[in-house]
């Protein structure tokens, strides 16, 4: 199946992540927003994901990231595969959930706050099993 024209909020999107990734993320940050109405009134749920993801990232305070990032995971929902492998997911829409988890992982950052406190753990079976777990990165 070819690949659907690219809606040009794509490019825009796209021209915000360059603007993010060359430190200019209030320019960054005020690109994307100017996409916010029209692509969360569409019917594009790509859009709204890559949109709302990309919000996340340009960001001051945490808590704005991590309601971008909780809003990019609930857009999820309205995405189907078929609509994921025509943007270039060929996983689907199960291929954008490492990317979307790993940020909210970020955005908590209790890995690293529990990974600061294994040390208080009794070495015991109850100790030995979160340090496994922290060790393998679960």
């Amino acid at each position: 199946m070819p690949t659907p024209p690219e809606p040009p909020a794509y490019a825009t999107i796209r021209e915000g992540i360059a603007l993010r990734e060359q430190g200019r993320s209030p320019e960054a940050k005020a690109l994307l927003e100017s996409l916010i109405t029209n692509v969360e009134n569409g019917d594009d749920a790509y859009a709204k994901v890559f949109l709302a993801h990309s919000l996340a990232d340009v960001q001051e305070r945490p808590e704005d990231e991590l309601a971008w990032d909780l809003r990019a995971l609930a857009f999820l929902n309205d995405l189907t595969d078929q609509q994921a492998v025509a943007r270039g997911n060929p996983g689907g829409k199960n291929a954008l959930l490492p990317s979307l988890h790993l940020n909210l992982a970020a955005d908590y950052q209790h890995f690293e706050l529990g990974q600061a406190h294994l040390n208080a753990l009794s070495n015991d079976e109850y100790g030995n099993s979160i340090r496994s777990a922290f060790a393998e990165g679960i």
